[in-house]
This record gives C-alpha cells, structure tokens and sequence, in this order.
C-alpha cells in the first residue's frame, strides 16, 4: 500500500465520506504533514508554517466528530493557504484568512458530504467566521450534536445553577451566575470566582 492509499483510508477514519478525499487532495497540493493528536482544551487544531527544509503542518484533535474534524481542517488549511500568498504581512484571522477559508470550504458545501444541519451552520458561519467555530455558539451546537454523548458530561451552559462539575484538571468548581457567554463559577478548593465559557465541556458531578 502506497503512502497515499494509507493517508487516504486514515482521514476516512476520521473524515465523512466526500469529505476525507477533498481533505486528501488539498493536502498533497500543499505536501502538507498532518498530525492527528489527543484532545486539547484550549483548542481543536492549529496550523504551523514550515520551516526551511521542513514542511506544512497541521494539527487536530482525534475525539472530534467527523464532521468537526473536517470543518475544523478546512480551518487551518485556509492558514496555510492564506500563509503562502501573504506570508507574515497579514493577520491570522484578518479578511484574508476570512476569503480562503470561504473559498477552500465551497466544494464541502455544494458536494452533499453534511448533513442540512451543519451545512446551514457551516454557511451561516463563513458569511463572518471568527478565530475558531468554537467562538460561534451556533455552528459549535450544531456540530456537538453529533458526538457520542459521554456520560455526566455537559456544556457549562447546559449545568444547572449551583451544580459541581469538574473541567478535566481537577478542580471543581460550583456554577453561580451568567455573565453573557460565560459565567462565574466559585472553585470549590480556593474559593476564587472564575469566568468559564458557556461552551466549555465538562464533568457534571453529583
């Protein structure tokens, strides 16, 4: 088997089908080197310029479903995109940007590979995309629906006032009150009021 048959059948592991061959093609145009890592809290996937000799990388996270795998690719391979017409001189998430990642997602949306759902999010979006799909509630809603529900495991929003929960470090923190997208929420160990975003995930505790 061939490096591009094998680099084929792994994104159809992680991709929907349609998806996983554009993905494919986009990066061997770029003869980019992609890294599919453990889950991050503070983000779903970045892309890092190459080095001399070195080549594109972009990174994602492996516990996302496939339809926020492919759309948060089509994220970062509008960095690089962006990053080979303009290099440094513009800024990551400036108009530039803005325009690949609205031209490099079109094939998605008019190739039936998501659901009407996620299509309507996903093109609601790149009317004004921001830094990530996880600073828009809506097209993060929408693409959480289709995870594997874990058990006790909610969105901040989703917690009910006074509840414990747990963000995945150990502490535990008891939520208090809305503030906007986020809220304060007290840790239990410290006493120290924090902001956590609404769309956070965590561990609801009994």
């Amino acid at each position: 088997m061939s490096r591009n048959d094998s680099l084929l059948i792994t994104l159809k592991k992680y991709m929907p089908e349609g998806g996983a061959e554009y993905a494919h093609e986009i990066l061997w145009k770029y003869g980019i080197q992609l890294h599919i890592k453990k889950p991050r809290r503070t983000k779903l996937g970045d892309y890092r310029p190459p080095r001399p000799g070195e080549p594109h990388r972009v990174s994602i996270n492996n516990d996302l479903n496939p339809y926020a795998f492919l759309v948060t690719f089509l994220h970062e391979a509008a960095h690089l995109v962006n990053f080979e017409k303009n290099g440094f001189k513009v800024m990551p998430h400036g108009s530039e940007w803005k325009q690949e990642f609205h031209s490099i997602s079109q094939p998605v949306l008019h190739a039936h590979i998501l659901p009407e759902k996620v299509l309507f999010a996903l093109d609601r979006y790149l009317k004004n995309p921001k830094a990530s799909s996880c600073t828009d509630p809506f097209l993060y809603r929408t693409l959480k629906h289709f995870d594997i529900q874990k058990d006790n495991t909610l969105l901040v929003e989703e917690v009910p006032m006074g509840a414990r929960f747990n963000i995945g470090d150990g502490r535990i923190f008891v939520k208090q009150e809305r503030l906007r997208s986020r809220y304060r929420c007290l840790e239990v160990k410290t006493n120290k009021s924090y902001l956590v975003p609404g769309l956070m995930e965590v561990e609801i505790l009994p």
